[in-house]
């Protein structure tokens, strides 16, 4: 260590005999403050080839001393080993600059380049910045630009190292050095494509294989004039440059970066003691001579010429073409004359070098050349076997041989496609390759073996659902019948249609599918599919019915009530029993509604017979309640429980489900049919009641005389009136003309028919009917009037009313004569009147009427 602990100190960290300075190092860190600095520090290291100016870079970047290469004495090797020194013009973070000893020197020789690569590796495995001087002229060649090392670094640092990526990324600053007009992107665009070949051409650990260049490395780039010629411009670059090494960079700029994986200042010398350790006694780095990698270099150089004329190649290319469209005519003779004329170029010119290392570059030539021939061979395959498939297709599309079953048929179809797809095999196969085409025969297989049992499936699919839709139509024809107007043994018919329609249908499925191969086992779960389909048509149906069991239970009720037993209406007559009548009506409704509550799919089982029996009783119920008129007549339903006949132990009213019914099966829960029956009731109440007044109403209208003692009372108090009238014809016309009229409005109205639709629609209907008939009869009486006068005499008429008028006179004065004086009651005066109206012309008529009277 020169200078003690001044900023311009160097240390010498590595000899040219690969000895390592560990005190030396020790000391350095604690002088130059790094031990103290936890994280907070940065190493930058330089590379590059020998006299290329690496220690002057450092020094005006950094403001170190690293001795510099005197032009003037001639072109010789100036540092030897690794030397580290503290920069002096980087104020934060702590910078340490490693200057390493330039490659491809002469005073080591041609084969003795372990150490370079040594001092490499281990720049890259200790800095955090890597700087890597090349010429800008030397971009795009190879061993100028320094790609050997580089890819040997890259391949032994993955190998050794073991660096886990995207974490710890040391960042390579390519600086091109006595740059030129060629622009600064062109030369990152042309290094970075040998970059990429170099790091796809190492040979990686297994762990790293997807992973790019990137995931390890990032990768910087700058651009400095030539120092001799342009110094400064040179230093102004190396100013500004300086400015991306430190805290003061502006974003986005600055080359330090932030790691976890990096150790603390006072581990530093272990680690760097450690790392030198490691890396001398790799074996590997003692890679082979300068002709070996020549060779390695020049032959892959070689074999990435002929591939790339054999991709360019206008006959290879029309080839691949025409495998693409369509299949080519003999494609693998063509593709294998097309690959040997490849290699022949290749053995023509690696035929001068190491000959381990040109058979190797061979054999990945051939690789890569079966790569780009594989997927073109691939695509015959697939077409061969596409063409296969679908003449296969087409014939057992059109059908054989009349009477062919269609197993018999596919079987033959599949041994001809077959042959088919042997028979061109021959136009595809690449010579001298071993790609297999047994797995595209056997996928050939497979496709006609996947189609087959398609279109087998496809065809009993059809027949199965032409014959559920034959069997759901004829339980449906058959359900709505049935279940429109339930009979007694309603489910055992329903039972029967289904059985029969699934049986039809079954017959028409077998003759469907015959010859199509069904195992027994298959057509009997086809055939369980149609039952099943029939099954649940017929539910459907059901639960329809049971959707609306309210107004079906109405309906029932109202044609066994409102009909008697010829089906004639009922006119509730006072001999019809009411009562009766009530009780079957609603027997028949709760039969009904036992059918409608769940499904009878087999013989009636003990539990099922108590639910129909508890659902009977309800009619039971109702008809031992206060009475079918009465609103109380719902009260049946809450004493309906099967205790109360002992004849079985479901209680209907606490009951949520029906016992031995399964879920599918039921079509009302108990609930649901209490609900309806509670409903039921309050409405036929009504129907009931109304059946009752018009029977109290025929009956009054039957009983037309009135009472013994209103006869009595109307004989004894009425008798002067009656007796008048009889005496008097004008009364007795009267009245009889107002009897008449009267009968003739009551038979007009209709009276006793509008009665019998009840009391009070039919007072409703006469209400609307009395003005309309009024009027009629009324027309119709002043009509007949005026036809009688018309048609009597005038003289008649004239003459008999003379009299009358001469006789009433006559009547007055003799009455006046001999009642003069002599005080009479009311009704004695209105019978004498009416005496002397009836007494004519007779004088005498009158007192002898009131004599008698008297007596």
């Amino acid at each position: 260590m020169a200078g003690g602990t001044d900023a311009g100190a160097i240390l010498q960290v590595v000899s040219g005999d690969g000895s390592f300075n560990t005190s030396g190092v020790e000391q350095f860190v604690k002088a130059t403050g790094v031990e103290t600095a936890g994280v907070g520090y940065s190493i930058v290291a330089i590379m590059g080839p020998q006299s290329s100016g690496k220690s002057t870079l450092l020094n005006h970047l950094f403001g170190t001393r690293f001795e510099e290469m005197d032009a003037l004495s001639g072109r010789h090797q100036t540092t030897r080993g690794i030397w580290l020194a503290r920069s002096a013009k980087v104020a934060a973070p702590t910078t340490l600059v490693m200057d390493l000893e330039g490659s491809d020197g002469r005073e080591r020789g041609e084969d003795d380049t372990s150490f370079e690569r040594q001092s490499a590796l281990f720049a890259l495995a200790a800095a955090d910045i890597v700087l890597v001087n090349m010429w800008a002229k030397d971009v795009g060649r190879e061993s100028g630009a320094g790609k050997p090392l580089l890819k040997t670094i890259f391949q032994v640092n993955l190998k050794l190292f073991q660096p886990a990526p995207n974490r710890r990324r040391t960042v390579l600053l390519f600086v091109f050095r006595d740059r030129t007009r060629t622009p600064l992107e062109k030369l990152i665009e042309t290094w970075e494509a040998d970059l990429q070949r170099m790091w796809d051409s190492i040979a990686k650990p297994p762990q790293y294989e997807q992973h790019a260049i990137q995931d390890f490395f990032e990768l910087q780039y700058a651009a400095m004039s030539n120092y001799e010629d342009r110094g400064e411009e040179f230093a102004a670059e190396a100013v500004v440059l300086r400015r991306k090494f430190s805290d003061d960079a502006d974003e986005g700029e600055s080359f330090l970066r932030q790691s976890d994986e990096k150790l603390p200042g006072h581990a530093l010398a272990l680690s760097m003691a450690k790392v030198w350790e490691v890396v001398r006694e790799h074996k590997d780095l003692n890679l082979p001579a300068h002709r070996v990698m020549v060779a390695n270099i020049r032959c892959a150089e070689i074999a990435e010429e002929q591939l790339e004329a054999f991709r360019r190649d206008p006959t290879w290319q029309a080839l691949a073409e025409e495998a693409g469209q369509d299949l080519a005519t003999s494609f693998g003779q063509r593709a294998a004359d097309l690959m040997d004329s490849c290699l022949e170029g290749y053995d023509e010119e690696a035929r001068y070098f190491e000959a381990g290392v040109s058979e190797a570059k061979r054999q990945e030539l051939v690789e890569a050349l079966e790569g780009l021939v594989r997927p073109a061979f691939d695509g015959q395959l697939a077409l061969l076997r596409e063409l296969a498939l679908t003449v296969f297709k087409q014939q057992l599309a059109m059908g054989g041989a009349p009477g062919e079953a269609f197993v018999d048929r596919a079987q033959r179809f599949t041994g001809e496609a077959l042959e088919q797809f042997d028979s061109q095999l021959g136009e595809v196969v690449v010579p001298d390759t071993d790609w297999e085409t047994a797995p595209a025969r056997v996928q050939l297989e497979r496709d006609i073996a996947a189609h087959v049992h398609a279109a087998r499936l496809e065809h009993v699919g059809e027949a199965l659902a032409a014959a559920q839709k034959a069997a759901t139509k004829d339980v449906t024809a058959a359900a709505i019948s049935l279940l429109e107007s339930p009979p007694t043994d309603l489910w055992p018919r329903l039972t029967k249609v289904v059985g029969k329609a699934a049986a039809k249908a079954c017959g028409q499925l077998g003759e469907a599918v015959a010859g199509y191969g069904l195992a027994e086992d298959e057509l009997a779960e086809v055939e369980g599919q149609v039952g099943e389909a029939a099954r649940q048509q017929l539910l459907v149906h059901a639960r329809e019915a049971a959707n609306t069991a309210l107004s079906r239970l109405k309906d029932r009720f109202n044609e066994v009530f409102q009909r008697d037993e010829h089906g004639m209406p009922r006119t509730w007559q006072p001999s019809v029993d009411i009562t009766a009548v009530t009780a079957a009506g609603r027997r028949a409704a709760a039969l009904l509604l036992s059918q409608l509550c769940f499904v009878r799919s087999g013989p009636t089982s003990p539990d099922t017979a108590a639910a129909e029996a508890a659902l009977l009783r309800l009619a039971d119920d109702a008809a031992a309640g206060p009475g079918p008129g009465s609103a109380g007549g719902g009260g049946g339903m809450l004493r309906s429980r099967s205790g109360a006949s002992g004849a079985s132990t479901f209680d209907l009213l606490s009951a949520a489900e029906w016992p031995g019914v399964a879920e599918g099966e039921v079509l009302l829960a108990p609930g649901q049919a209490r609900s309806i029956w509670r409903q039921f009731m309050s409405d036929s109440t009504f129907s009931v009641q109304q059946a009752l007044a018009t029977q109290e109403a025929n009956r009054a209208a039957q009983n037309r005389l009135p009472p013994l003692w209103a006869i009595v009372a109307m004989a004894v108090l009425g008798f002067d009136e009656f007796v008048a009238v009889l005496y008097n014809p004008l009364w007795l016309v009267l009245l009889l003309l107002l009897f008449l009229f009267a009968r003739t409005v009551y038979q007009e109205m209709d009276v006793e028919a509008e009665m019998q639709r009840g009391l009070l629609p039919g007072a409703i209907a006469l209400s609307s009917k009395f003005v309309p008939a009024l009027k009629k009869v009324t027309f119709q009486t002043m009509d007949s009037a005026k036809n009688f006068l018309a048609d009597a005499p005038a003289a008649g008429g004239g003459g008999g009313g003379a009299e009358e008028r001469s006789g009433a006179a006559r009547g007055g004065s003799s009455g006046s004569g001999v009642g003069g004086g002599e005080l009479r009651s009311r009704r004695q005066r209105e019978v004498e009147m009416s005496a002397g109206g009836l007494g004519g012309g007779s004088s005498g008529g009158g007192p002898e009427f009131v004599s008698h009277k008297d007596d």
